[in-house]
């Protein structure tokens, strides 16, 4: 199989990349890799290609993320990347979507659903939200007309962490902060959240990627849904840390404090996909990888 990937020095693409390369995979890979957008570098496309895997997307920090400037040239490249995948002969093309599409749409204390409505606060989760609905509606439209079907699917991922995480991530700087003590200032954390571990996210993506029949919008989340706060207190006993906890301190992001409960029926039916790395296990590890000491 022939995959493209743009975004490929993210967190998800760099490990994505890496398994992709190295890991025991239902069928062998040639992967050509893009650091940003596939236009960085055009002469190295391929003239045929079996999948590509859109993970490309700039201004993700918290500035960025409101920058409608950065969100519609994110939009414009996204385009770009899926008519490039159609022109390749591409059977199916992923696309990275976020939490954030659903904001704070009601859904009533219940599951968030790949189908229920979507309200997202920032451009960030505006313009993903977008893309997919543009997105989608041309493939239908491209494969009205065209015999061989190109399949978009839409992997709508919740909090990936582990090692190679942004420095700035809750998380990073939570296992920066702890075990020296040091004062933590929050935000009230009382929604509720869903973190799920970087090698579970990579089986879920590569269970879409292989898969003869997925499509659509999937959720793609670890299901150990509780409120923030509570995944902020087990990392702080985790590590036995004496760092002064300031809950509130801090304003919301730009998103808001939007719920994160995702419902994983769909991928969990179509890609018998099943999370396996606990919260505990997952700080385990990339204490491992960090050399941070536990105490």
């Amino acid at each position: 199989m022939k995959v493209i990937v743009t975004g490929a020095t993210s967190f998800l693409g760099q490990a994505l990349c890496r398994r992709l390369r190295e890991g025991a995979l239902p069928e062998p890979v040639e992967l050509i890799s893009f650091r940003h957008s596939f236009d960085e570098a055009p002469e190295r496309l391929p003239e045929q290609a079996d999948a590509f895997l859109h993970l490309a997307w700039a201004g993700v920090g918290s500035a960025g993320r409101n920058d409608k400037s950065i969100q519609a040239y994110n939009l414009e490249m996204s385009m770009a990347a899926l008519k490039k995948a159609d022109e390749l002969g591409c059977s199916r093309f992923l696309f990275a979507g976020s939490q954030a599409e659903y904001g704070r749409a009601p859904h009533g204390g219940g599951l968030q659903r790949e189908e229920d409505p979507c309200s997202p606060r920032s451009e960030y989760g505006k313009t993903k939200l977008l893309f997919g609905q543009l997105g989608s509606r041309w493939v239908d439209s491209r494969n009205e007309e065209e015999e061989v079907p190109l399949r978009f699917i839409h992997m709508r991922l919740f909090s990936v962490y582990g090692p190679g995480d942004h420095e700035n991530s809750l998380i990073s700087t939570c296992l920066r902060k702890f075990p020296k003590g040091e004062e933590m200032e929050l935000g009230p954390c009382t929604q509720d959240w869903d973190y799920l571990y970087i090698d579970d996210a990579l089986e879920a993506v590569l269970g879409l990627l292989f898969s003869r029949d997925a499509e659509g919008i999937y959720n793609i989340g670890s299901g150990d849904i509780r409120p923030l706060r509570d995944y902020i207190e087990e990392l702080h006993g985790l590590l036995n840390s004496k760092s002064l906890l300031c809950f509130g301190a801090r304003q919301d992001n730009a998103e808001g404090p939007v719920p994160l409960r995702p419902s994983l029926e769909r991928i969990r039916r179509d890609c018998g996909f099943a999370p396996r790395v606990s919260f505990q296990e997952g700080i385990r590890r990339m204490l491992e990888a960090g050399g941070l000491e536990e105490s």
